[in-house]
């Protein structure tokens, strides 16, 4: 069997903010600057207001005035200041740490798709020779499917593992779109990933580096303390018991159903203490009495893509319970073909590959091994605009991908 070569995550950061006559102006200038405008009485520029500051005091005096204002503003949960610039990073990531970040509406992301690209490498934590044979055994029947474009890359990818790396991610964001990622890998109900942590911690060093008074922790603790931030449908989270009692009465990966859910005091308590998993539910619709929705099973590439509709509110099964579940998605041009067998045999024995690691590695390593093929429960909710403008019309087209193109047909037939 074919060795798998591991490769190592890699953050940079690609784009850092200057003004074009101002060498000494970057992300804190911007921040601070731009929000003194606001209440400046002598209606001066953020420009005007800078220079007339660095005349008037010395450098140490004016950096302890723009931290406290920093300070001041992230307390008293100011966010919209802290939006004022943004930065981009550059990552070489496994595919579930790409999962996990773009499933944040901000920051916004560009990478290299599986549904056009060949996948090559792999990143992972696990140090097993059963887990390097199992990501030979998917990367070999991967390789398999496509030779001679006999199945297409977007659904050969279903065989490919998590720990797949995504070569290419491109973050666009700022200190309030990396705080709500810290905010949730630090909730109470959340298991992402190590990996993905360390990636994040990497990239707010790398940051930190470049303008210390704006990208440290201190900024997101405090922001976080006033309550900021917005609820994200968490895949990597525990457990989403208002997901698994809309699946109840779905059992197919390729069908559609209306739900509705009484809100109820625990699910109010839940969304009042942030969480997570209760307020992407409870945030379906606008009523104040239920929940109502569709809720449908999908492949973990197709959930990747689905998330990335921002106007679409939406909440996720945890992946734990997915894996728990165990069900498979095999597109339709791997079903009756040759591939077919040796597709089933590989998708259960990562599932029971991943039984075994999660003793040894724990849960949340351990997904690592998982296909892009297992089901995801998601539910979700649809306005007039995305029934008229924007989901329905854009993803019942030919070019939408297989799996959201049959749910969003469905879901426009009913209506």
């Amino acid at each position: 069997m074919k060795s798998i070569e591991i490769k190592e995550p890699d953050v940079v950061v690609s784009e850092f903010p200057s003004h074009p006559e101002h060498s000494d102006w970057g992300p804190k200038e911007s921040v601070v600057y731009n929000t003194r405008i606001s209440g400046d009485p002598k209606g001066r520029s953020a420009i005007e207001i800078w220079k007339n500051k660095k005349e008037s005091m010395g450098k140490k005096e004016l950096l302890e005035e723009e931290e406290g204002f920093l300070e001041f503003l992230a307390e008293r949960g100011h966010i919209s200041a802290f939006y004022r610039t943004n930065v981009g990073i550059t990552y070489k990531v496994p595919r579930h740490t790409t999962l996990f970040f773009c499933s944040f509406d901000h920051p916004k992301y560009m990478q290299q798709s599986q549904r056009y690209t060949k996948a090559k490498e792999f990143i992972s934590l696990i140090d097993s020779t059963e887990a390097k044979e199992m990501f030979s055994k998917q990367s070999q029947l991967y390789n398999k499917m496509i030779e001679n474009k006999s199945i297409p890359k977007e659904d050969a990818r279903y065989i490919l593992p998590l720990g797949t790396a995504a070569t290419h991610l491109h973050q666009n964001t700022n200190i309030a779109g990396l705080m709500n990622i810290y905010r949730v890998l630090r909730s109470n109900g959340s298991e992402v990933p190590d990996m993905t942590e360390d990636i994040f911690k990497d990239c707010i060093g790398k940051l930190e580096e470049l303008e210390p008074s704006l990208f440290n922790e201190k900024i997101m603790n405090l922001l976080m303390g006033a309550d900021k931030g917005y609820p994200v449908a968490n895949m990597f989270s525990q457990k989403n018991e208002w997901v698994d009692k809309a699946l109840k009465n779905h059992r197919s990966c390729d069908v559609v159903s209306r739900f509705t859910y009484e809100v109820t005091e625990k699910l109010k308590n839940k969304a009042d203490g942030f969480n997570d998993e209760a307020l992407s539910f409870l945030n379906l619709n606008n009523s104040p009495l239920k929940v109502e929705g569709y809720v449908t099973t999908m492949s973990i590439s197709a959930w990747h893509q689905f998330m990335r509709n921002d106007t679409v509110k939406n909440s996720v099964e945890s992946i734990y319970s997915a894996a728990d579940r165990g069900k498979m998605v095999i597109p339709p041009k791997i079903k009756d073909s040759e591939f077919e067998e040796d597709y089933i045999d590989i998708f259960e024995e990562s599932l029971k590959l991943y039984e075994s690691l999660k003793k040894q590695n724990g849960r949340s390593t351990a997904i690592e091994v998982l296909p892009h093929g297992l089901g995801i429960g998601v539910a979700f909710g649809l306005d007039g605009f995305n029934r008229i403008k924007g989901f329905l019309p854009d993803r019942t087209q030919e070019a939408a991908q297989w799996e959201i193109r049959a749910i969003a047909r469905k879901v426009a037939k009913e209506l």
